[in-house]
């Protein structure tokens, strides 16, 4: 009994310190005033994500140079050159730049290569992801330091997230409340930027064996925390589940070297012919063909650095139904991060994608009908979170496509919107709830775009797509553009594009033209602010063959 009681008194000690420290903090929201900070909560009410020391480690441990490191994006001639595979480093470094507490807590953060399209040089992106309760009331206190790089002034992004920060002694204090992403821009600059993911906390144990209970043991491949070099995962049986433990890192193994375009067609593994729809002659790394009821899941990470452009695509599904993606990271693909064709009801979420490849597309959702994809974070070489019509079948189109509380950082193309090819109908897309960070590609302002509809190759329809609630902090271009854009299509219909409750800063007016030919744009501009002016007639550009509608 007398232990009993003890354990209740030490219960209680705890929970009267624990309220103790709340009733000390600001009121709850994440518009807490940094500058009447608390003392250090101290609470350890949270988990942190740490990779395997043998996969990430410092510079100097893999005996490398920032410079260096950082020029991958840029070094090399040509698009094969400056695409290439690296096996000195990983993708994934630990921060040169930054150290982070939260809570008072030491947490890793964690460096990755990407490519800024204004000063044309590769720079790092530093992020730290951390697991909390649904039910933590508790705000988080950040504190990022730094000795090396000189912190002068950081905004949190989106500007909706309603985060102030505080700079000290080359510190950054910000207080947030929540699952979330944070973006953080120091120095009003590109050039080293941090996100901190803040993800709901996850019993990996518990999981793994209700996938198991669910789909059977035999169906369930687990990817525990460490390092795992692979050639390619391919998965063709239904109710297949692929988990990743939070730390697994897996490393695309460096097979062919590809350094031209004779070079792709030199390569063929007979595997691939078979197990996708979409012609590949090598296998993704990760392939999931013609099966149903299919997960991946969990928050480890792919990691693509070694393979030379086009060796690989990254995540493929292929005439799959029923499918769900929640939790890892992919680094670095050598061509398009993620696929999905000719795919039904599929569910993305918290699915994050770095690199600075072209080619490195993040989301391609291609002739897929009833997907959703969410809480997702992208910053690529290339496109972001894009919607495609392929053809390949008879009747196929693409449908009822969602993309909502993600966001985006583009330095080589465009951000959110249906691109390219539209061989087969599009209709019923939606982007909401959304925010570009950054965009600064500016190789060709009819092509490149935030919020884009750019037909470039025709023989379908787009109609019935909505842009609703999305913020643009900086676009050094266009940020609206709605075009045909191929010299060659006639009789093509955008129909019912409707942008609504917008706000951006851009260099270049909306613009809404066909190429010249008889075409049909009909678009509606609602609650629009370009540049802090409201979007009307009289600031966009439009041709004869676009009919743009104001609503008040």
């Amino acid at each position: 009994m007398e232990s009993i009681l003890k354990i209740v008194l030490s219960a209680i000690m705890s929970l009267i310190t624990a309220l103790s420290s709340f009733l000390a903090t600001p009121p709850m929201g994440n518009d807490i005033n940094p500058t009447l900070p608390p003392s250090d909560i101290g609470l350890m009410d949270f988990d942190f994500l740490k990779y395997p020391d043998e996969a990430v480690k410092t510079l100097e441990d893999n005996g490398i140079s920032l410079e260096t490191f950082k020029d991958r994006a840029t070094e090399g001639d040509g698009e094969y050159g400056e695409a290439r595979g690296h096996e000195d480093a990983n993708g994934v470094i630990v921060s040169p730049y930054y150290s982070l507490k939260i809570n008072g807590h030491s947490v890793p953060v964690y460096s990755t290569v990407t490519f800024v399209g204004d000063t044309e040089t590769g720079e790092l992106h530093s992020f730290s992801e951390i697991y909390i309760d649904e039910i933590t009331e508790l705000p988080l206190k950040i504190t990022l330091s730094s000795e090396d790089y000189k912190i002068k002034s950081a905004l949190c992004l989106p500007d909706s997230l309603k985060v102030v920060s505080h700079m000290n002694n080359n510190t950054l204090t910000a207080f947030i409340k929540g699952t979330g992403t944070y973006t953080f821009v120091l120095n009003k600059s590109q050039e080293a930027a941090f996100t901190l993911f803040v993800k709901d906390r996850l019993d990996e144990d518990a999981t793994i064996e209700s996938l198991k209970l669910a789909y059977g043991e035999e169906n369930v491949t687990v990817y525990d925390s460490g390092v795992h070099y692979l050639d390619y995962i391919n998965v063709t049986k239904d109710n297949s589940v692929i988990y990743l433990r939070q730390g697994a890192y897996l490393v695309a193994n460096h097979k062919y070297e590809i350094n031209s375009l004779e070079d792709e067609a030199l390569y063929v593994e007979e595997e691939a012919l078979s197990s996708n729809a979409l012609g590949l002659t090598r296998m993704p790394f990760v392939n999931f063909g013609n099966c149903s009821n299919v997960r991946f899941y969990g928050r480890g990470i792919i990691d693509m650095t070694r393979l030379d452009r086009r060796e690989r695509r990254g995540m493929v599904f292929t005439n799959c139904n029923n499918v769900e993606v929640i939790g890892p990271k992919i680094i670095n693909s050598p061509e398009w991060s993620f696929i999905a064709y000719n795919c039904e009801n599929v569910n993305i979420v918290d699915l994050d994608i770095f690199g600075y490849r072209i080619n490195s597309d993040g989301f391609a959702i291609c002739s897929s009908r009833n997907v959703n994809v969410s809480r997702s974070f992208v910053r690529t070489g290339d496109d972001l979170f894009g919607v495609k019509g392929l053809g390949g079948y008879d009747g196929i189109k693409c449908q009822n496509v969602t993309f909502s509380e993600c966001y985006g950082w583009g330095g080589k193309a465009r951000c959110f919107g249906i691109f390219g090819e539209v061989h087969a109908p599009i209709s019923d897309i939606t982007f909401k709830d959304s925010a570009v960070i950054y965009r600064d590609a500016t190789w060709d302002n009819d092509r490149v775009c935030s919020l884009g509809i750019i037909v470039e190759q025709a023989g379908g329809s787009i109609s019935n797509v909505t842009y609703d609630n999305i913020e643009i902090y900086k676009d050094t271009g266009r940020a609206i553009g709605c075009l045909i854009y191929s010299d060659d299509i006639e009789n093509f219909v955008v129909d019912n594009i409707q942008y609504k409750n917008i706000k951006y800063n851009a260099e270049l007016p909306a613009k809404f033209t066909s190429n010249g030919k008889q075409n049909t744009i009909n678009a509606t501009i609602e609650n629009v602010t370009a540049n802090e002016e409201k979007l009307t007639s009289d600031n966009i550009i439009k041709d004869e063959f676009a009919n743009v509608t104001f609503r008040d």
